[in-house]
């Protein structure tokens, strides 16, 4: 009775499971995003499927262990599934908070992401429209455009970031690049010493990302101790919306994990 439990279960969440990382394995064939996303992405699918395919021989050799690890397996894909879910929640039930006293020489961060080589991608691009939006409001706001260069990148997405930021009709002298972060920790803790080193301490400052990015930035803001406001951009790309969900979730056992 357990084992067809447990077996009816194995389909459902671990075909949940399976389709989440296959799905963003074959956004990582489309753009790459380092090694690390491909070990992990493998990984789980080869977890999730070996155990399936390979269950006959392994009720063989495991014999009575088999049932209870089935069933811690499958207990770990349910808390996947139910963990992921609510990340989801939590991504879009997190409010943007705006300065109380508007746009008034706010200090913009804008977190960058891949570039190629004709320039941003729409991901990308979507946050730099936002922050331009931004600035023609606030004529005294700086931005500063946080982004190193990746193994498969032209340039530092700082520089990226500038130059399209210059042809949506920013001036130069209002922008501050940032090129040595790797990831959003590094987008924080660089930007603020930038901030300080600008003397710009006493300015509000305004973190503008992906609505999918958003809260994730809000915890490592709270974490590393700076006081700051949060702006969405629209995530433009909706046929990858839920490759980012995974993504996110990765990135989210990343931070708990190792802090970055």
């Amino acid at each position: 009775m357990a084992d067809r439990v447990f077996s009816r279960l194995y389909r459902i969440f671990g075909a949940f499971v399976f389709v989440s990382f296959a799905s963003y394995f074959l956004k990582l064939v489309i753009s790459s995003e380092g090694t690390l996303p491909w070990v992990a992405t493998t990984t789980v699918m080869a977890a999730v499927a070996f155990p399936y395919v390979f269950r006959r021989k392994l009720r063989e050799i495991l014999k009575k262990a088999y049932l209870p690890l089935k069933g811690v397996w499958v207990c770990g894909m349910i808390f996947y599934t139910v963990t992921w879910m609510c990340l989801v929640g939590y991504i879009y039930l997190a409010p943007s908070r705006v300065p109380d006293g508007g746009l008034d020489g706010n200090v913009y961060i804008v977190f960058g992401a891949k570039v190629n080589s004709d320039g941003p991608t729409k991901t990308l691009a979507a946050r730099l429209e936002c922050v331009a939006e931004l600035l023609r409001d606030d004529s005294e706001g700086i931005v500063i455009v946080s982004g190193g260069k990746g193994p498969d990148e032209p340039t530092t997405e700082a520089e990226c970031m500038r130059d399209y930021l210059i042809s949506l009709g920013v001036s130069p002298e209002r922008i501050i690049m940032e090129r040595e972060a790797h990831n959003t920790r590094e987008n924080i803790e660089y930007s603020v010493k930038l901030i300080d080193k600008a003397g710009l301490s006493d300015r509000n400052i305004v973190c503008v990302s992906s609505d999918t990015h958003i809260p994730r930035i809000k915890l490592m803001c709270e974490r590393a101790g700076v006081d700051a406001y949060y702006v969405k951009s629209e995530t433009p790309e909706k046929v990858y919306l839920f490759t980012t969900w995974v993504r996110e979730y990765l990135s989210y056992v990343k931070m708990l994990v190792m802090g970055g």
